[in-house]
């Protein structure tokens, strides 16, 4: 993990290293203020708030958890903390290690629909360096859906569950993706070093340090490259998708891009024939790449969640609707009084990419311009889904 200790020299007998901190958390604001593409005061009241979300999020990776020889699995997306699109089916953990140690993950693997695990070099914090090494995808597990997986340079004898850590400095982030909501169980795994020495070395002025300094890289670069990212779903039409992986994202998914827009009198149908996939979602995101309130709207659906056609001309087709009111569909879209956003699509390893069409129409027009066979729901029925999803985030340990 490259880091050349550039505060280490302010020292502590005065406050300049804290004001080198709060320098960079002043300059977090050209990302809502100095955005050409924010026009209104809500999209800015927004970012006022996703600044804070960066600051909560950055803080635990670098001030506390960042040591890889005492490790911690930290959760690091939640409803409360949000950045870099999370995928609103996900439990996202994250643990600083260090290539000469033995790890092993233990536990219940628990339910979720997909697992995995990657190895990552150097830190978050320095996001453009920070690159797949090695992944495991399929566990094996023992009597009563326990699991053990070992991470280091070189496999240990017997194990059946093995990921080779980088070189050096590097990550771990481990993604549970979760299909049904209300039934599926969260793993409850820890992780231990195995050459650890208790206890741990005491704290020094250079490792404070070496914290501030990651926590400054972090809020420099990271938001920076969400920034970028954010910039390329602006380059499809609006109302339109475009499909790619990301260099920083899950190596599996393919994610599609673009921008919704939708006036309060408007309804936006968006229609796909779904290409064989394992896993699929499709949610609504804020202009600066977070997941809005999923627990509290439904803002996304996936392929357990969403009434896919299942016979005649239209089998296999994904029919969601974007509303600022509930139109009584089943794959209503909430865009939580916001009438523009981004739109993002995750295919899991699919067969082939189909992109979405997005039409717009007068939302007093909307039943006319679906097909009979649309599913609906009744308002009990919306009060039972929203009321399920508050519970399950909860209840996955995702809140």
């Amino acid at each position: 993990m490259a880091n050349d200790m550039k505060l280490a020299h302010l020292g502590f007998a005065q406050p300049a290293i804290w004001r080198e901190v709060a320098k960079v958390m002043q300059e977090l604001e050209q990302l809502v203020w100095n955005d050409p593409l924010i026009t209104d005061d809500l999209t800015r009241a927004e970012g006022a708030r996703y600044l804070t979300h960066l600051i909560a999020g950055a803080i635990p990776m670098s001030m506390e958890l960042s040591d890889p020889h005492y490790p911690q699995f930290f959760h690091l997306l939640s409803t409360r903390i949000q950045w870099g699109l999370p995928a609103t089916d996900c439990h996202y953990q994250w643990a600083a290690v260090h290539s000469d140690n033995v790890y092993r993950i233990s536990g219940d693997r628990g339910t979720a629909r997909v697992f995995d695990i990657e190895t990552r070099e150097d830190h978050f914090a320095h996001v453009n360096r920070w690159k797949l090494h090695d992944r495991l995808t399929e566990v094996q597990v023992d009597v009563g859906n326990h699991v053990d997986i070992y991470l280091s340079r070189e496999r240990p004898a017997g194990a059946k569950n093995w990921v080779q850590l980088t070189e050096g400095y590097g990550n771990i982030i481990f993604r549970q993706y979760y299909y049904d909501w209300n039934t599926e169980q969260p793993a409850r795994l820890s992780i231990v070093n195995q050459n650890a020495k208790y206890p741990p070395p005491p704290l020094t002025q250079d490792s404070v340090a070496h914290q501030l300094e990651l926590l400054c890289d972090w809020l420099r670069q990271a938001p920076v490259r969400f920034q970028q990212v954010v910039n390329t779903y602006y380059a499809a039409a609006p109302n339109s998708m475009d499909f790619e992986a990301i260099d920083f994202g899950w190596k599996s998914i393919r994610y599609g891009k673009g921008v919704y827009q939708c006036a309060k009198d408007e309804a936006l149908i968006l229609e796909v024939k779904l290409p064989k996939s394992y896993y699929w979602s499709l949610q609504l995101c804020s202009h600066f790449w977070e997941a809005r309130d999923y627990h509290l709207r439904q803002t996304s659906l996936n392929g357990h969640q969403a009434r896919i056609d299942e016979d005649g001309p239209d089998k296999g087709i994904l029919r969601a609707v974007i509303a600022h009111e509930d139109p009584g569909v089943a794959n209503w879209l909430d865009p939580g009084g916001h009438e523009k956003g981004l739109i993002s699509m995750r295919y899991y390893e699919p067969d082939s990419i189909p992109v979405p069409t997005i039409r717009r129409v007068k939302l007093s027009e909307l039943k006319s311009a679906l097909p009979a066979s649309t599913a609906t729901v009744s308002a009990e029925e919306r009060q039972t889904v929203l009321r399920n999803r508050a519970w399950s985030t909860a209840r996955l340990g995702r809140e």
